[in-house]
């Protein structure tokens, strides 16, 4: 009887597990190879019309839907959504689409590069720069005026082809002392011929008493005297101060009906000689420039005179 217990034992453990009892395996911890157990899936959830509800995006995701937590991470270089989105262009597309090398119409206006141009001179042209201030343009007619100068005013002198070239204010001088003509009129600025009547008044009569049976003034034969042109003699290159009004060419001097032409006279040692002699020096009281014979053979028939503007007060007396 004391043998039963262990045979009845040994028969209970051979004997299957009880009914209504499931056999689980023992549970083991995630590892790193095996990834952990997910909840289980909750019913898809429908709209009243029976289509899905839509997926919220960004922090709205539900954390524990299997669409999130399946979605692809973004692409952040675009790439997939080119590649999806947008097809490969065709070659009708090809043709459209613009290149950098595309040429232009052949109805269209091509315009040519732009060619260096010369810069635009600083300031106002030279004769406007020169323009006389009401007071002082109408002080120099007064002294005009007191000399016995007769002239008019005559509109401003402009060139087309330069700008440089000009009279602001001429006046065109017929007299310029009283019985002392000019002929023609002769254009200048007010203060070319207040200086050119000073020294036919101051230093040409009283020379020409000197001269046998002391003749008197009666003309002053001009060679230029308004003319846009560049000096002539000594290199030229420069505007010259004709160009502007401010200059006088003394060809000849008119005594009655004698001339006595402005000429190379060194050695001939008479009173002509010395007349021409002195009233050229004298000259350069009156002018900042005064040129004749033997300056160069641009000046050998004639006495230039000019007013020009020198730094320091300089004075080119040759």
């Amino acid at each position: 009887m004391r043998a039963l217990p262990a045979a009845l034992a040994a028969l209970l453990l051979a004997l299957p597990p009880a009914l209504g009892q499931e056999s689980r395996p023992n549970p083991k911890p995630a590892t790193a190879d095996t990834p952990a157990e997910r909840p289980a899936e909750r019913p898809a959830q429908t709209t009243p019309d029976g289509t899905p509800p839509p997926v919220a995006s960004g922090g709205d995701a539900d954390p524990d839907d299997p669409a999130t937590d399946d979605a692809p991470p973004p692409d952040p270089t675009g790439t997939e959504a080119a590649t999806t989105d947008s097809a490969p262009l065709g070659a009708e597309d090809e043709a459209d689409a613009p290149t950098g090398d595309a040429a232009p119409d052949d109805g269209a206006e091509v315009t040519p590069p732009d060619t260096e141009t010369p810069p635009e001179p600083a300031g106002p042209p030279a004769w406007q720069a020169l323009r006389e201030s009401d007071f002082d343009h109408a002080a120099c007619l007064l002294t005009l005026y007191g000399l016995g100068v007769e002239y008019h005013q005559i509109d401003p002198i402009t060139d087309d082809g330069q700008r440089d070239c000009g009279i602001a204010r001429p006046i065109a001088v017929t007299q310029i002392l009283p019985g002392v003509a000019i002929p023609g009129e002769a254009p200048m600025r007010c203060q070319t011929a207040r200086q050119l009547a000073l020294w036919l008044r101051d230093s040409v009569r009283p020379a020409s008493r000197h001269l046998p049976g002391a003749p008197r003034l009666t003309g002053i034969e001009p060679g230029s005297t308004y003319q846009c042109r560049q000096t002539v003699g000594n290199g030229g290159g420069n505007m010259s101060e004709h160009a502007l009004g401010n200059a006088f060419d003394v060809m000849a001097l008119q005594f009655g009906d004698e001339r006595l032409p402005i000429q190379p006279r060194e050695g001939d040692g008479d009173m002509v000689e010395a007349f021409q002699a002195a009233i050229r020096a004298s000259a350069c009281l009156y002018f900042t420039t005064v040129l004749g014979p033997g300056s160069d053979d641009a000046h050998d028939d004639h006495l230039h005179l000019d007013i020009k503007a020198r730094s320091s007060g300089y004075r080119l007396c040759q």
